[in-house]
């Protein structure tokens, strides 16, 4: 009897198996052959642009005078701030105080308009196609750093008289 299953394990064995010399291909398939390292970015470098340069000065320019204002304003608005009688509202110091801040307030605007220019001068380059500009980048952030500090000194003379 096991003579007779070890021939059927044979047989049975022997139809599990292909013909001799039919096996699958080793070689790379197409897949196997691609790269899977990201392209490499070729960054564009902007060429020198003087009507540009021309107008980013004039926007310096601009915000080195609004610069100079607000740092005064703020000098009066915070004295007039700190004074004992602007806590009383309705006090002639306290109406100083924010008038001072009306002040600082719309030299932020002026601030917050450049800012918006050298926006401007970003979006046309965009549109066109150009690079980014390294001083128009500069002079974006430069601006918007002046801005926030506008805004956090403004903050600080209005905590001093008690308003959010």
């Amino acid at each position: 009897m096991s003579k007779r299953i070890a021939i059927l394990l044979t047989l049975g064995l022997i139809g599990c198996t292909e013909a001799p010399g039919v096996y699958p291909s080793l070689a790379l398939r197409p897949i196997e052959s691609r790269s899977d390292a990201e392209p490499e970015v070729v960054t564009p470098v902007a060429a020198p642009d003087p009507e540009l340069d021309k107008k980013i000065a004039a926007i310096g320019a601009k915000l080195g005078a609004s610069e100079a204002a607000f740092a005064a304003s703020a000098a009066t608005a915070e004295s007039a701030a700190r004074s004992p009688a602007a806590q009383a509202v309705g006090s002639n110091e306290w109406v100083r105080a924010e008038s001072a801040l009306a002040d600082l307030d719309s030299l932020r605007v002026d601030t917050l308009g450049a800012v918006t220019d050298l926006d401007q001068l970003t979006s046309e380059r965009g549109v066109a196609g150009d690079p980014p500009y390294p001083a128009l980048e500069d002079a974006r952030a430069k601006a918007q750093a002046q801005l926030d500090a506008q805004q956090t000194k403004i903050a600080a003379i209005k905590a001093i008289l008690g308003e959010k």
